[in-house]
């Protein structure tokens, strides 16, 4: 085989996928070579770069490797009293890195390694970083500078085809086991990625000839590559990396720990009869805090049939990939969508194996609008009394629609809702019927608190911090004209109740009709593309050129936001209901590589979606529903490697002038505008310049 009869995704992440198993082993399996930039100097980063490596050793595969030292203020005081090559003293600091192994995992990839020197099947190299005032640099600063610290891989076959690989790859064992990775992977036989091939191949080579500004490479010291062969038992057998790479083993040594914060909202849905809502900020872990409460239901060791039900079919994948992370035993998963024309036969035939007793368990992932159907319907009509049902509803809100509020079926014991805003706006029937139906918000982790709490397993907080800037955009002379004039239709209709108008929307379908006219003015203004200028020339000014940046704007002025980017050179795609799921999943990965440079979107990137290299959001076009903005900031505020804050641009949309006929009841409805800023604003690291620019506005 050559790498290019492998299935290879585009962008893997170990939050959803089985990166040893699905990757490396499958990679390195054809490799001749293999080209690593790893991290720092230690034990573990050593074995990490190790992984998957049998398949190349048994191909005679070479591999070089370069690595950084862990330098303390110390060190480099040291090198520089001793005013000596730093090579002659590096020794000593590596020396402190290999010590008692007492890790298995670890103790085994380091005696391939001196297995492989041995061999003359490795080189290693040593970068030492300099600053530009010509001083050795420290870890820490290394680590700021945020130099050497993109991790790079660079695979071969027989056939001269090239796999490179960049991204956030941790180089410590609690990386491998638990943290989240991220990379990309770029295939030298694809036009398109080719070039990104050609320059991760390039930089290697001007690193390990010792020709990058700032950077010098050296030979690692012969003191410590002695030492690597000298720890390989003399009885060690290469072939023993094999109990490694089984996906029993990997499954079981990479299952998830749920965070304290995710046990206590599990905890508290139990206590509420395993009824209830869990709202929690986007980010923060709701997937894996209700695959957590599946798995303990599953512990009583009865017959259960388990539906997870999503707004979108994308979100299904997610869904899947995520249970399999988790390590959730079930006996089969069945993906129920309508793209999927087999589901309805595929459910029919293991609902007949669960009532035999034939399987212990089924697990259906499905969307909302499939669940209510009718073809879903006639299966939960099958279920019998003696198995444990269990419904989680995925953005729960969307389930209170009139139509899926009142299809849904009632066979379920177990409910579970989730959210980051389980509040349906102007609904109060939907409201009701979620409720009723899932039972009280039992738990909630709210946006400011995934902003500042700290995540015991990277000391970094769960979402990234992010500065919020409003831009004011002010209704043409027309537009204000048409604003003022349903604003006085609005007045004649409630007239002694402007505080309690929003409370009227509910009953009153002619008010909603004209505050929905209204607000179309605002989403539409057309002196929107004029500020969108502005900021993405504030964005180029600060930030450089524009890239993962996210637009949500109005059906009205996708085009023209399109055609605007594009007048700039600035790559961008529509992000819409239309596209396919597959052509979904390629836009992202395209999007996440830095290909694309901008998506520009309406409601489809709302909910659920995963793009966490995304990092600026601006925002056309919103509604004061708490919901739509939370979700949309969501979408960028994901923890990225690269990604240190997040930056959101909001356009608050005023009439040229208001009448004094309605002054009042404008100012009223304002405050609806004024709140959804302050939400915002609250979680943002400005805060208090925000809100005096908001004020003045």
């Amino acid at each position: 085989m050559s790498f290019k009869d492998l299935i290879l995704k585009r962008t893997y992440s170990s939050e959803v996928d089985d990166i040893l198993n699905d990757f490396y082993i499958p990679v390195l399996k054809e490799s001749i070579s293999y080209f690593r930039i790893s991290g720092f100097f230690t034990s573990e980063s050593l074995a990490i770069a190790a992984r998957g490596i049998l398949g190349l050793i048994k191909n005679e595969g070479k591999m070089k490797l370069i690595v950084s030292p862990r330098l303390t203020f110390e060190d480099v005081e040291t090198i520089k009293e001793a005013n000596q090559d730093p090579s002659k003293y590096i020794n000593s600091i590596l020396e402190k890195n290999i010590e008692l192994l007492e890790n298995e995992f670890v103790r085994d990839h380091l005696f391939a390694l001196g297995w492989m020197i041995a061999n003359n099947k490795l080189e290693i190299k040593i970068a030492l970083l300099y600053s530009l005032e010509g001083n050795v640099m420290l870890s820490e600063e290394i680590i700021d500078s945020g130099l050497f610290h993109q991790k790079i891989g660079i695979f071969t076959d027989k056939e001269g085809n090239i796999i490179s690989f960049s991204g956030s790859i941790n180089e410590t064992l609690l990386g491998w086991q638990r943290n989240v990775e991220e990379f990309k992977i770029f295939r030298s036989w694809i036009d398109v990625e080719n070039e990104y091939v050609k320059e991760d191949l390039k930089k290697f080579e001007k690193y390990w000839s010792n020709n990058a500004t700032n950077l010098k490479v050296i030979e690692i010291p012969e003191a410590i590559k002695q030492k690597l062969v000298k720890i390989v038992p003399k009885d060690f057998d290469i072939n023993s990396l094999e109990k490694w790479y089984k996906k029993d083993n990997d499954n079981k040594l990479k299952k998830i720990t749920l965070f304290e914060h995710q046990n206590e909202a599990i905890n508290s849905w139990k206590s509420n009869n395993f009824k209830g809502i869990i709202s929690m900020a986007t980010g923060t872990g709701k997937t894996y805090t209700a695959i957590g409460a599946i798995d303990r239901i599953l512990k009583n060791n009865q017959k259960h049939f388990i539906v997870i039900s999503v707004p979108y079919s994308h979100l299904i994948e997610q869904w899947n990939n995520s249970i399999k992370k988790f390590g959730l035993e079930v006996n089969f998963i069945v993906k129920c969508f309508s793209e999927n024309s087999k589901w309805h036969s595929d459910l029919k035939r293991y609902v007949r194996k669960l009532l035999l007793g034939q399987i212990k368990n089924l697990l259906v992932i499905s969307t909302h609008d499939t669940l209510v159907s009718g073809k879903m319907k006639d299966i939960l009509l099958n279920i019998k009394a003696d198995i444990k049902t269990i419904l989680v509803a995925d953005e729960v809100h969307s389930i209170g629609s009139l139509n899926r509020r009142e299809n849904l079926s009632n066979i379920f014991r177990y409910r579970l809702g989730l959210s980051a805003t389980p509040k349906r706006m102007y609904d109060d029937f939907g409201n009701s019927f979620l409720k009723e139906y899932f039972g009280e918000i039992v738990y909630e982790f709210s946006l400011c608190d995934a902003i500042y709490k700290i995540n015991p397993l990277t000391y970094n907080t769960f979402l990234t911090p992010y500065y919020y800037y409003p831009y004011l955009c002010t209704l043409t002379e027309n537009e204000t004209k048409k604003y003022n004039y349903l604003t006085l239709k609005i007045l004649n209709l409630v007239k002694n109740s402007l505080d309690n108008i929003f409370d009227e929307i509910d009953t009153d379908e002619k008010l909603k009709m004209l505050l929905i006219k209204r607000s179309k003015i605002i989403k539409a203004a057309r002196n929107k593309i004029k500020v969108l200028e502005d900021i993405i020339s504030d964005i180029e000014k600060n930030h450089g050129e524009i890239s993962h940046t996210i637009i949500f704007t109005d059906d009205k002025l996708i085009n023209e936001t399109i055609d605007l980017l594009n007048s700039k050179n600035i790559y961008a795609v529509k992000f819409t209901q239309e596209l396919s799921n597959k052509q979904r999943i390629d836009v992202l990965e395209n999007f996440g590589k830095g290909i694309i440079q901008v998506l520009v979107a309406m409601k489809i990137l709302d909910e659920g979606v995963d793009v966490p290299e995304s990092k600026i959001a601006i925002i056309m076009s919103s509604s004061t529903n708490p919901r739509e903005f939370i979700q949309r900031i969501g979408r960028i505020l994901r923890i990225s490697e690269n990604k240190k804050y997040s930056y959101i641009y909001d356009i608050i949309t005023k009439p040229k002038f208001i009448e004094d006929a309605v002054l009042n009841l404008e100012d009223s409805l304002f405050k609806a505008e004024k709140e959804r800023v302050k939400i915002i604003a609250k979680c943002a690291l400005n805060y208090k310049e925000v809100m005096d620019k908001v004020n003045e506005i």
